[in-house]
């Protein structure tokens, strides 16, 4: 183990405060509460149930707030009426292809304007046990915004929660359903929420933008991680985060859930009016089933 590890005082800082969201807590809260009032996302702000939890896990989108918050408010507001979980597994895409293609954050907290969120250490150390492709590895985590774009949401609803950040870069396929199997495992032991980080088709016509994303989006709901694969794969979608969201949908699969319901999906052309090379977002939840 490495000192960097043991060391109680290692903190993630924030490297996208201040361009993908505001880097003053109250501008970053009203960010927030914006983008739950928004036409394009819940249209209220979320009010915080206490259970009991059902939600197994999201999907969202991480570009800038101003773009992308209000779908991730859709998938936040499902959050919200859930209740609290006992740690959060957030799954991300690495691009800048640093580090380990597998890689969890060694830090003990995660640090935006609104205060540091603890990681899950002892969940992390599970998981390192049971997947050998799994490695601690800051480089992954050091300038990636797919991660830190979730992290004040979970504040602004809970304060503080349990997180353990995983890095997805380019691992195989099988690679990312072991350790989506692993989480559903893990998720047996421990009440889990898992996120799911991605943006969907990059900087093409927003028609076109649509018709894509409806196809791996049709795949998402249903449960489908290969599919969703070679969904992405075959029709060239653009999808930053098929690998993530893959693993999110290995860990439902284990879990005998079968369907995942879409709350909400637009395009940057939509916020903007330009249609011309749009972002497409799209937000997604799905739940155990009530006998399991």
């Amino acid at each position: 183990m490495t000192a960097e590890r043991d060391d109680p005082r290692t903190v993630r800082p924030a490297v996208v405060a201040g361009m993908f969201y505001p880097g003053a807590p109250d501008a970053l809260r009203e960010a927030i509460a914006q983008a739950f009032r928004s036409p394009f996302g819940p249209g209220v702000l979320p009010v915080t149930q206490a259970g009991p939890r059902q939600l197994a896990g999201i999907v969202v989108p991480h570009a800038g707030y101003q773009y992308s918050g209000p779908c991730a408010a859709c998938a936040y507001a499902a959050v919200a009426r859930d209740g609290r979980p006992a740690a959060v597994v957030l799954l991300g895409v690495n691009h800048h292809g640093i580090g380990a293609p597998l890689a969890v954050s060694p830090a003990m907290h995660w640090q935006t304007p609104l205060g540091e969120m603890p990681v899950a250490t002892a969940l992390r150390e599970r998981l390192l046990q049971r997947v050998a492709g799994v490695k601690a590895d800051n480089r992954a985590h050091q300038q990636e915004h797919s991660l830190e774009v979730q992290v004040p949401f979970l504040q602004y609803l809970f304060g503080e929660v349990p997180i353990l950040p995983i890095s997805l870069g380019m691992p195989p396929l099988n690679a990312v359903l072991e350790l989506g199997q692993a989480l559903a495992a893990l998720a047996e032991e421990t009440d889990l929420l898992l996120i799911a980080s991605t943006d969907f088709s990059h900087y093409i016509p927003r028609r076109e933008a649509q018709r894509l994303d409806q196809l791996a989006l049709e795949r998402i709901a249903a449960i489908d991680p290969e599919g969703l694969f070679e969904t992405v794969r075959t029709h060239g979608i653009t999808m930053c985060g098929v690998l993530p969201v893959a693993a999110a949908l290995a860990a439902a699969q284990a879990r005998q859930i079968r369907q995942a319901d879409l709350l909400q999906y637009y395009t940057s052309g939509d916020i903007t009016g330009d249609h011309r090379q749009v972002v497409g977002y799209g937000a997604a939840a799905f739940f155990t089933p009530r006998n399991v």
